[in-house]
């Protein structure tokens, strides 16, 4: 076997026999999804640079903020949007042939998680800025 056909051949292969990339609802989903978690590290990547501001990265309801941190931690918030958004999106793929209600509900929840991280990540991003 060659590199090829290990890096090309068979992902395309794998992804021609996907049932859900055949279904063009549930196609825009997936692009929703992917773009949506695309936002959030293209806000990131594009905003944020080193600074001394000490972020705040929970809040609790009886103390206000706690868990201050450096500004590069804020990336963990773009990891958790990718890590979730995988995670949703492979589970929507494997799950599509037993049930599509199950993907869809799937790659909506990767959609408003992204979303919500987004308003997050906007939010923190200018209060440093």
């Amino acid at each position: 076997m060659d590199i090829r056909e290990f890096l090309i051949d068979k992902p395309l292969a794998f992804l021609k026999r996907q049932r859900l990339l055949r279904d063009r609802f549930m196609v825009w989903f997936l692009l929703l999804a992917v773009l949506s978690c695309l936002a959030v590290l293209g806000l990131l990547a594009l905003r944020l640079s080193p600074s001394d501001f000490v972020v705040p990265l929970e809040y609790t309801s009886g103390i206000g903020l706690s868990n201050l941190g450096s500004w590069y931690r804020i990336y963990s918030y773009g990891l958790f949007s990718l890590v979730v958004s995988i995670f949703n999106v492979t589970l929507a793929v494997i799950s599509f042939e037993k049930s599509r209600i199950n993907s869809f509900f799937l790659l909506l929840g990767a959609i408003v998680v992204n979303i919500f991280t987004l308003v997050v990540v906007y939010n923190l991003l200018n209060q440093i800025s």
